[in-house]
């Protein structure tokens, strides 16, 4: 079995079973060792991991935010600071537009800096990290970071990885990721950021 047919396999399996432990995969899905090892380094890299607990009592699931739903918004934007939906801090699964397309949280802040960046070319990573998306707004990691930092941030993935998601700056040498720990309360001193500062609109879909 292939690395990617075995990852597509656990990936299925955590979809409907979050919170499985490595005993629980191996039985369910007979992939095991170093196959089973070579699948969570995937899904890490891929942001699409979700890891709860150390060592025996490790606990994994897939992140349903990992990917951007590009699906167009048909209505009209709501300011995101109203947001009342939520189960629990960090866990909510409200869905945001931003020029004219939807997002879970994670997905979104890749893709507001996404766009900063585009439409500012010029922007140093000195900038981004100070002024335009300071650091201040993700405690501990910050939006962004270099991508050789962004890597070595601690034994699991912190920030989007896959190559379509790493962002090259102006420069045509920088190259940086954006943070993927984002909760509902982290999210909006950021939205709040961006609207005051930047002037740009993120709305609630519905």
């Amino acid at each position: 079995m292939t690395v990617e047919s075995a990852t597509k396999k656990v990936e299925e399996f955590l979809r409907k079973n979050a919170g499985a432990n490595k005993p629980a995969i191996t039985k369910a899905t007979k992939i095991g060792g170093v196959a089973l090892t070579n699948v969570i380094k995937r899904l890490r890299k891929e942001g699409k991991l979700i890891e709860e607990g150390e060592g025996p009592d490790l606990k994994l699931s897939i992140n349903a935010e990992a990917e951007a739903t590009v699906t167009p918004a048909p209505v009209a934007e709501t300011p995101a600071e109203d947001e009342q939906t939520t189960s629990k801090p960090g866990r909510s699964l409200q869905k945001y537009t931003f020029m004219g397309e939807q997002y879970g949280k994670g997905p979104l802040l890749l893709a507001v800096v996404k766009y900063y960046i585009k439409e500012n070319p010029k922007v140093s990573l000195k900038q981004l990290k100070e002024n335009i998306f300071p650091d201040s707004l993700m405690h501990r990691f910050g939006i962004v970071a270099d991508v050789k930092t962004a890597e070595n941030f601690g034994a699991r993935p912190r920030f989007f990885l896959r190559e379509d998601q790493i962002i090259t700056l102006g420069d045509k040498k920088t190259k940086v990721a954006v943070c993927n720990q984002v909760t509902f309360d982290n999210l909006q001193p950021f939205l709040k950021h961006i609207k005051s500062n930047l002037g740009l609109k993120v709305g609630l879909a519905k």
